[in-house]
């Protein structure tokens, strides 16, 4: 007689038709899979950015701020039109180089007591950056040369040398060479001159920042343990020029990545984001959507704290946004937040 087939349990009868979840592992593939796609990013220059334009000028008189710099943040007005800086023609390739080949002439310079010797020595190093190459960044880290641009930043009555100064620092942290600059010593620096009176100055700081902010989590515990978020917050006036507000945004974008330090708030960011969700400006709402992003998956209270905010709404209504580069932070902004409780999806819907 022919033996009757053995019965599955209901539970192996389930398991064969819906294997369960593992929800830990999956998150774990998801952050996986977002590191990879930020590393390729990176790769392409998108979270970390060089600054090739030429420098803008820096006047000693330009050391008060406007009312509307002064003002705290309000809202998002385009500035008018104002005609770009004088060219700073770059030197050509066969005298850049002859500059790196004679690095110990423009080290001695720098290093001199003479301070136009330093500022004429900041900007030849600056020109030099201007080659992405790795082996002209490698040279120049070599020459020990970083905690002098470092110390450079502290020089509040030369703000043209502080300028200069922060711009090679901040294509060194654009290069694989990032936390070098995090540790020599500017950071700190770069903290205190998101509080200049000098526009300029700020912007470039917030740029460095937003460089050692894109690369590894060491790089951004240095920058919490430094207290950046807080100065970095305070940028966001009414009446900043548009290519500035990209750059905070960007930075704080970067800032927010990863898992965040147990004491940061993320309210105040949130408060700002909530302005910024708004704009039309494409960059600014990319890197919008893409702090609630990186916000909504790093604390067990942070989806609350989203929709406490208000912004599920205009993420709603950012799915019909044209760009793409939009449209991927927006939808996975809100996959996170249909992630949370019932009542938390409900709300956000």
């Amino acid at each position: 007689m022919p033996r009757a087939p053995r019965r599955q349990s209901d539970e192996a009868r389930r398991g064969a038709y819906k294997p369960r979840v593992d929800f830990s592992r999956s998150r774990r593939r998801r952050e996986d899979g977002l590191l990879a796609l930020r590393r390729l990013n990176r790769d392409t220059g998108l979270f970390k950015r060089r600054r090739d334009e030429p420098a803008p000028a820096v006047p000693a008189s330009d050391l008060t701020p406007t009312r509307a710099e002064a003002a705290p943040f309000a809202g998002i007005t385009r500035p008018a039109f104002t005609p770009s800086s004088p060219p700073d023609v770059a030197a050509p390739r066969d005298a850049a180089e002859s500059e790196l080949e004679g690095l110990s002439e423009l080290v001695d310079k720098l290093c001199s007591d003479d301070t136009t010797s330093q500022l004429e020595a900041t900007i030849q190093f600056r020109k030099l950056l201007s080659d992405e190459k790795n082996s002209t960044v490698i040279k120049i880290i070599r020459a020990d040369v970083l905690p002098r641009f470092a110390e450079f930043l502290s020089r509040h009555g030369l703000p043209q040398l502080q300028m200069e100064a922060a711009w090679v620092l901040t294509n060194i942290a654009a290069s694989d060479y990032t936390l070098l600059v995090a540790e020599c010593g500017a950071v700190p620096r770069l903290v205190e001159l998101l509080g200049s009176l000098n526009a300029n100055i700020r912007h470039q700081a917030i740029w460095c920042l937003g460089n050692i902010a894109a690369d590894l989590p060491s790089c951004r515990g240095i920058l919490f343990d430094h207290g950046a978020l807080t100065p970095l917050l305070s940028q966001f006036r009414e009446g900043m020029k548009i290519p500035v507000l990209r750059t905070a945004m960007w930075a704080l974008s970067n800032l927010c990545f990863g898992k965040l330090p147990a004491e940061v708030q993320v309210k105040p960011i949130l408060e700002i984001i909530s302005q910024l969700i708004h704009s039309a400006d494409e960059k600014i709402l990319a890197d919008a959507c893409w702090t609630v992003y990186y916000i909504c998956g790093d604390k067990g209270d942070a989806v609350q704290d989203v929709l406490d905010a208000g912004v599920c709404p205009q993420l709603v209504n950012l799915l019909m946004h044209a760009s793409a580069n939009v449209l991927l932070p927006v939808i996975m902004a809100l996959a996170r937040i249909s992630a949370g409780d019932d009542k938390q999806v409900e709300v956000a819907l």
